[in-house]
């Protein structure tokens, strides 16, 4: 979106903290798709590339800019569609997610998603273009060209985050009538300072997010299941929970049935199950599990807090 007499709130570009400005125009603007222009008091007429063409109510805009200073304009629209009521679903149009960080997901399927680490793989960049940003002198021109090359740099990764976060989760909910995830504590296990930038990168809680506002637009359901269930320790065949299993372990054999695991796909049955059987499903065998308070961890010394050892079934 071409600035045009805007141009005064430029001086927001350079400030840390918030990577985007914003301000909102509640009402007395119009939109024209014709022109391709946006009409917002006191400010007039501004030329706009449109997303795409709307119909429905107007409520806000939101005029936004970045800090690479791309100007974005948002407008919420009332369409007057009631959102979908939820499809019936079953055992065999749920999927089950486990999360990690060696994959990004795991499906109940047997699916694995990788983990593409963007900012893992711009580290070293980032790193080149902050030593840059810090050797100018303060106030001046090149150090303002430094910090928007910096900033750029930020907005790839953040936007190659996004578009697989968008990609993957609109493909859940499209293929499957409901969806079982874990509530984590992601807040929590940023604490541990040896994974909490790996935690970051991947964005658990981004996805989640766009999970549950797909399947509600799309009338699909989320289920969600607690942080503390031993799903990974569970057989998800006989329901026999492995006392020793480590988080190193990332196959084990099961002792009662002999059935070889692999850790992530099992804990993604297992959280498809336990999601299951709290909806009282009819055929959802196998994994059970304790009703027993747990005692919380000190965080660090493993990825998620799982019940004490015992064996279910």
């Amino acid at each position: 979106m071409d600035p045009g007499p805007i141009q005064f709130y430029r001086r927001f570009v350079t400030l840390p903290k918030n990577p985007i400005q914003s301000f909102q125009v509640p009402q007395h603007y119009t939109v024209d798709f014709e022109q391709g222009r946006v009409k917002l008091p006191k400010i007039g007429e501004i030329t706009t590339v449109f997303h795409r063409v709307f119909t429905g109510k107007m409520k806000y805009a939101t005029v936004a800019v970045t800090s690479t200073g791309k100007w974005f304009i948002s407008i919420l629209v009332d369409d007057g569609k009631p959102e979908p009521a939820p499809v019936p679903f079953a055992l065999d149009t749920t999927l089950g997610i486990d999360v990690g960080l060696a994959d990004f997901a795991t499906l109940s399927t047997g699916e694995k998603i990788e983990n593409s680490r963007y900012l893992q793989n711009s580290l070293q960049r980032l790193k080149v273009l902050q030593r840059r940003v810090s050797r100018k002198k303060k106030g001046s021109k090149n150090r303002q060209k430094a910090i928007l090359r910096l900033a750029r740099c930020h907005e790839k990764v953040a936007n190659q985050r996004n578009d697989f976060l968008h990609n993957l989760s609109f493909r859940v909910v499209s293929e499957n009538q409901a969806i079982a995830v874990e509530s984590l504590n992601v807040a929590g296990m940023q604490k541990n300072y040896k994974l909490a930038r790996s935690i970051s990168d991947v964005s658990w809680s981004t996805f989640f997010a766009m999970l549950e506002y797909k399947c509600r637009k799309y009338g699909k359901t989320l289920l969600k299941i607690g942080q503390f269930d031993p799903s990974s320790k569970i057989c998800s065949t006989c329901g026999y929970l492995k006392q020793d299993l480590a988080l190193a372990d990332r196959e084990w054999v099961c002792p009662d049935c002999g059935t070889t695991h692999d850790r992530d796909i099992n804990a993604a049955i297992n959280i498809k199950k336990f999601a299951l059987q709290e909806q009282n499903l009819v055929g959802v065998s196998g994994a059970e599990r304790t009703v027993e308070p747990v005692d919380s961890l000190p965080m660090g010394r493993r990825m998620k807090q799982e019940t004490p050892p015992f064996r279910a079934g």
